[in-house]
């Protein structure tokens, strides 16, 4: 019996450190080689089939680095308590870095606002195309971004 439980906590200890075999060793890269593996991992989690949404944080974010390129549908967090969530999408930041450039001064800049279902004052979704180097400021409540599919069905036929 001594023997049994012997093999038994000896392969629980090897199975585990085999599965890890497969894995790169990323101990000897540098904190800059870090991030950009981070950055390539996440592009490659955004391309795969798997991936369909992320909840994004109240901040700033750059996009082609925090969020990738392309079209996408934007809506509120449903488990939020705001009625509303506002994002700026432009091609520069304030002085301080701290919110969107002033529209006046910016190439590009779009202020939307969705809202949550049961505030009518704002659409419940937006639909928006991004480009690497630009900003999305996402201000008041968390989003979540979806891969755009297409337009809904209005139901005229």
């Amino acid at each position: 019996m001594k023997k049994l439980i012997t093999l038994i906590l000896i392969l629980a200890m090897i199975l585990p450190a085999a599965a890890l075999a497969d894995l790169p060793d990323i101990s000897g890269l540098s904190y800059d080689e870090l991030v950009e593996l981070k950055d390539q991992i996440n592009i490659a989690m955004w391309n795969s089939k798997e991936w369909q949404e992320v909840t994004v944080p109240v901040g700033i974010w750059k996009v082609g680095e925090d969020i990738p390129e392309g079209r996408w549908s934007i809506t509120i967090t449903p488990d939020t308590n705001a009625k509303w969530a506002s994002i700026k999408y432009c091609d520069r930041l304030n002085e301080t870095g701290t919110d969107a450039g002033n529209m006046f001064l910016c190439d590009v800049y779009e202020h939307l606002d969705v809202a949550a279902q049961d505030n009518e004052r704002y659409p419940q979704f937006i639909d928006i195309t991004v480009k690497s180097g630009m900003y999305i400021v996402i201000g008041n409540a968390p989003v979540v971004f979806t891969p755009y599919a297409g337009k809904p069905d209005l139901g005229f036929h």
